[in-house]
């Protein structure tokens, strides 16, 4: 292998050779080395006087036939690549409102707690402060009945639910829908 000079490195040369290795339609190409050694590559012919090599380039080698549609052997018109690009999208589409869906419903979860933190008429019980004699003292308080807590827990779990169903919905669409 002959040795490049050291003003030009391989990656330089590959990259010029590279670039009219490509050629739309057969071109000429032409190597030019000047006193110093420096090798250039040009596609404009030499002129009168210069001196110049011709590259001989082989464009079969370097382009490669397009990949074929087929599907199971069988060529594919753009009705089936549409259809199948149609169903992919129907299932995203699908996993993004398991998502939307699973999501509205702990925002209503997490808004039902918010409204229903306040206790109602039933589960509140008045208790009548009375003085040593038996007497009202008029300084009643209230107590909350255990219906309270069991509904505030209610709520709470129907979040915890939310969460995990938000949680599913998104690990399903994250590994199950189609890229």
């Amino acid at each position: 292998m002959k040795r490049l000079p050291e003003n030009i490195s391989r990656g330089m040369l590959l990259a010029c050779i590279a670039c009219f290795a490509i050629p739309s339609h057969a071109q000429d190409l032409w190597k030019y080395t000047d006193k110093s050694g420096k090798v250039t590559y040009s596609d404009k012919a030499p002129k009168e006087g210069e001196q110049a090599v011709r590259v001989i380039t082989d464009t079969t080698g370097t382009v490669l036939p397009a990949a074929k549609n087929l599907s199971g052997g069988q060529p594919q018109g753009s009705a089936a690549v549409s259809s199948r690009a149609a169903q992919r999208e129907a299932t995203r589409e699908s996993y993004r409102k398991n998502v939307d869906t699973a999501r509205d419903e702990l925002d209503a979860a997490k808004k039902a707690l918010e409204g229903g933190r306040e206790a109602t008429q039933e589960e509140r019980q008045i208790v009548v402060g009375r003085g040593k004699d038996g007497q009202p003292t008029g300084a009643n308080s209230v107590i909350l009945k255990p219906g309270y807590d069991e509904r505030i827990a209610g709520l709470e779990t129907a979040i915890k639910n939310a969460e995990e169903k938000v949680a599913n919905a998104e690990k399903n669409a994250r590994e199950n829908a189609p890229k």
